[in-house]
């Protein structure tokens, strides 16, 4: 097949840090080779991925460098519609060169008034959350085309959208190395804000008198450095920073576990997964997508405040971390991902 797959403005690939938007849509890419298909990426910036490139534009919005003295605070906003414009225009012009279109777009439910007009089906998958104006805005559509990354972050939707199907993220099972014998220490990964919660992992961690890493950048101020910061020892708690994907996967693997105190609707959750991947068994606060990933009691720990945490960080050796690599390899691969995307692009009526 010729697949075509549209990716946000921000980033190339392969992925950098700890963005979960661009690892799946690489991942997808790589499977889809794998299996023999024609793929070509719709990317901004120096993008290297193993499939055709089409650059929409030369720079990714990462790179560049405003100046706010001089430049309108909606830039990256207006860069952004641009170059959704850029790729609506170029789908519309070359309608029927592919069998099908994966849209990674963040805004890419802009592009559903053009996709209904298109012979080339095109599937846009829902990476962020589901808001009230999202909601109205894809309601007046009788098919849209669109999937989630979980059951619960349909949720707020009701039946008021069709979805048509939903697909859990996957990761490549041979960057994450199983690890039975873990060193005595915990891991948080995620952006330092409230919404992840660093604060109550290091609660948590300093109740159970275990060591903690955390991990992550975008520090959202003045939370990190009045909250996150003065809690910081170096010693038992320890901020690490934004780190490469080898680096990171080295933690995992050598963690007892991975402590995840979301206050928000978590869509999916990647890095849980990649922590089980590693055997690093999940503590997590039980919100989002977090029960459809775990198992409570079985490959991990779903708590409800800070005390709950606490205590299933001193019972976790009663988890063996082999359910935790096995529930990825059965449910969370890229094979597993792309089978599903598969599986929702042949539900489309020609």
């Amino acid at each position: 097949m010729k697949i075509a797959v549209l990716i946000p403005p921000f980033t190339t690939l392969p992925a950098k840090g700890q963005g979960g938007t661009e690892r799946v849509a690489e991942g997808m890419i790589n499977e889809l080779v794998k299996r023999g298909h024609d793929v070509t990426l719709f990317g901004a910036g120096d993008c290297q991925p193993r499939c055709k490139f089409h650059q929409v534009f030369k720079k990714t919005i990462t790179d560049e460098k405003f100046d706010s003295a001089e430049i309108e605070s909606s830039r990256p906003l207006r860069i952004e519609t641009a170059y959704i414009t850029k790729v609506m225009k170029y789908l519309s012009d070359h309608d029927g060169e592919f069998d099908v279109v994966f849209n990674h777009l963040r805004g890419g439910y802009l592009l559903l008034p053009l996709f209904e007009k298109l012979r080339t089906p095109v599937i846009s998958v829902f990476h962020l959350p589901l808001f009230e104006e999202i909601i109205l805005a894809l309601e007046d559509f009788e098919n849209p085309l669109v999937t989630s990354i979980s059951n619960s972050q349909r949720k707020p939707a009701g039946d008021r959208i069709n979805f048509l199907a939903t697909v859990y993220n996957g990761l490549e099972l041979s960057e994450f190395e199983f690890n039975s014998n873990p060193d005595d220490y915990f891991v948080f990964i995620g952006a330092m804000g409230e919404h992840k919660a660093p604060h109550l992992a290091i609660e948590a961690a300093k109740k159970a008198g275990t060591n903690l890493k955390l991990i992550g950048g975008k520090t959202r101020e003045p939370y990190f450095s009045e909250i996150v910061k003065p809690q910081l020892d170096g010693t038992q708690i320890q901020y690490l920073g934004e780190i490469d994907s080898p680096t990171r996967n080295e933690l995992l693997k050598n963690a007892k576990g991975f402590l995840f105190p979301i206050n928000w609707e978590e869509p999916f959750g990647l890095v849980v997964i990649e922590a089980m991947a590693c055997g690093a068994v999940p503590i997590v606060f039980d919100h989002g997508a977090m029960r459809e990933i775990i198992d409570d009691g079985i490959d991990g720990f779903i708590v409800s405040d800070v005390d709950q945490m606490s205590q299933r960080i001193r019972e976790i050796r009663s988890i063996d971390r082999k359910k935790c690599r096995e529930k990825v390899e059965q449910k969370f691969t890229y094979e597993k991902m792309v089978d599903g995307y598969m599986q929702a692009y042949g539900k489309i009526k020609k």
